[in-house]
């Protein structure tokens, strides 16, 4: 008799075991779901936030994206420098001097301008834009917090620093998000002000020559006046 209660608690052991082995599974990879669903619906979006540098820094900000890879940054007063993104390049403007650099648009962030993004907790599957390394769940007073650490494929590799989603869920919303590069860069959303709006204006994503002549180059929700365009020989003492 003991030999038999022994045998039936030892098969409910492994039954459990292994049920709830699928059932965590199974809940992991609705999550991963849920976030690719999430992201995949925003064709645009529009919002204010605070950028904070290696804990040091921070910065006000507005961020318009319209996907496929189009987006804008401004930042609060002092700061001049514009960010603007288009399928090929990212445009760095410094509008006090009138002067931009153009670099490859390449980067983890291609996670919130991708049209439809697939991700997988399978490192080797070839057909994913970004591999799930880690989701960590917070119970906090307004709900779940999710915690998506991402590595996103640079030309079909694997090798970008990692980008950290932070989401809340029921229902899901972006809150910001965190980069490790060489510089941590820490994005805290303040206020979503339009998503999937049926129209935007192109205007706000590139620099027209007569803007930059006239220095009035802002497009974002904080009202500046145009950037002040000095003669050489003032700038110079």
């Amino acid at each position: 008799m003991i030999k038999i209660i022994r045998l039936f608690l030892l098969k409910f052991i492994l039954y459990f075991i292994l049920t709830y082995s699928a059932v965590s599974e199974d809940l992991h990879n609705n999550k991963i779901n849920i976030l690719e669903q999430y992201l995949s619906s925003i064709q645009n979006i529009s919002f204010t936030f605070l950028q904070t540098i290696d804990n040091e820094k921070t910065i006000k900000g507005w961020m318009i994206i319209e996907k496929p890879n189009k987006i804008r940054i401004e930042y609060e007063e002092p700061e001049d420098l514009i960010i603007i993104a288009n399928e090929h390049y990212i445009i760095l403007y410094n509008a006090t001097d009138n002067l931009t650099t153009n670099l490859d648009n390449d980067g983890p962030w291609n996670i919130l301008t991708n049209s439809n993004i697939v991700l997988s907790d399978n490192e080797s599957d070839k057909n994913i834009d970004g591999f799930v390394e880690e989701i960590k769940e917070i119970d906090m007073q307004d709900g779940k917090h999710l915690f998506y650490k991402i590595i996103m494929k640079n030309k079909q590799n694997l090798n970008f620093p990692p980008i950290i989603i932070h989401t809340i869920s029921n229902p899901p919303k972006i809150l910001g998000w965190t980069i490790y590069n060489e510089n941590k860069t820490y994005i805290k959303i303040i206020e979503i002000l339009s998503t999937n709006v049926e129209k935007i204006n192109q205007e706000n994503f590139y620099l027209s020559k007569e803007d930059r002549e006239s220095g009035d180059v802002w497009k974002g929700p904080q009202k500046r006046t145009p950037a002040k365009r000095y003669p050489t020989y003032d700038r110079r003492r």
